[in-house]
């Protein structure tokens, strides 16, 4: 049985001998795991044992809500049958997936509303090692990407977290970055997140977001940049779009649905977002992983089917 510590909010360590997912229920009953009103605290929940995420209940008639211990995984962990390279790291910004193997995130996953958006200013400064990976990883540094020729990209764009400068902060942990060709962050990447805040912040919508890039699978080769950082050649991003408040149990087959694939490419600045819709039945077969794993399965097998 893996020990995990969890840092709280007061800065004090809890040792609990748990999953990880009844790790985060016991925090979310203590307030540990999600931020609250004012100032929400970048630090974070880690597991140094692999996670070991549940499955979705696959119910006919699922409950309204998830019973997630933090609304960035309301929607289910994704779960790819391997917890030999997932380090689960739960933020009240932002739950993710670590893999110490390639030494970027598997992926990243937010709840997004207008509620996250401020006008706290951009912060200023290097990206930023992240203090939560479990001891024994290598902590990816601002300085691994300097003359690599790739954009420090965030998965949870900064402007996504403007509430408060702890939130924006978080944005900076190298753990949120993957390497990007500037192409692709400031074109199709950046349109699809300027789509995302309009829904969210000025539409009033509520979205629960997921992204990464495809990773070669057990020991097969990749670009590379500083320190063994893996430089994924696609990019993926699946968005799920509901009303403020609503939760697994009310994504339906009609529910909004995107889903994108982009390649890490130069020349693609101008494009459109639109360009690169898929599937997230694509998406889960070019990852690995299985997504929306809290939502009713024969909805699932609906919803993830849609291009649109």
């Amino acid at each position: 049985m893996a020990f995990i510590v969890a840092l709280l909010g007061s800065g004090a360590a809890t040792l609990y001998a748990c999953r990880g997912e009844r790790l985060l229920e016991d925090l979310a009953s203590s307030g540990g795991a999600e931020g609250g009103k004012g100032k929400a605290s970048p630090r974070a929940t880690t597991s140094g044992a692999p996670a070991t995420p549940g499955k979705g209940s696959g119910a006919a008639k699922p409950p309204k809500k998830s019973g997630a211990a933090t609304v960035h995984l309301e929607l289910g962990t994704p779960e790819d049958g391997d917890a030999s390279d997932d380090r689960m790291l739960v933020r009240s910004q932002y739950a993710l997936s670590y893999n110490p193997t390639r030494n970027v995130a598997n992926w990243v996953s937010w709840q997004l509303e207008a509620k996250w958006f401020g006008d706290v200013p951009r912060f200023k400064g290097k990206f930023m090692e992240d203090p939560e990976l479990p001891a024994g990883l290598y902590r990816v540094k601002h300085d691994d990407y300097t003359g690599s020729g790739f954009d420090r990209g965030h998965m949870v764009r900064s402007e996504e977290r403007t509430r408060t400068a702890e939130d924006n902060k978080a944005t900076f942990f190298t753990t949120n970055i993957l390497p990007q060709t500037h192409d692709l962050n400031a074109g199709p990447w950046l349109r699809l997140e300027e789509h995302c805040e309009e829904r969210a912040r000025r539409q009033g919508r509520q979205l629960f977001v997921m992204a990464g890039g495809v990773l070669a699978r057990g020991k097969k080769s990749m670009k590379t940049i500083g320190h063994d950082v893996a430089v994924p050649d696609t990019y993926w991003k699946i968005v799920i779009e509901l009303d403020p408040g609503q939760g697994a149990g009310n994504v339906g087959a009609d529910t909004p649905v995107i889903a994108v694939l982009m390649p890490n490419d130069t020349g693609i600045i101008g494009e459109g977002w639109e360009k690169y819709r898929t599937s997230v039945d694509e998406i889960e077969k070019r990852t690995g992983y299985d997504f929306l794993t809290a939502v009713d399965k024969g909805v699932q097998e609906q919803i993830e089917a849609r291009r649109e």
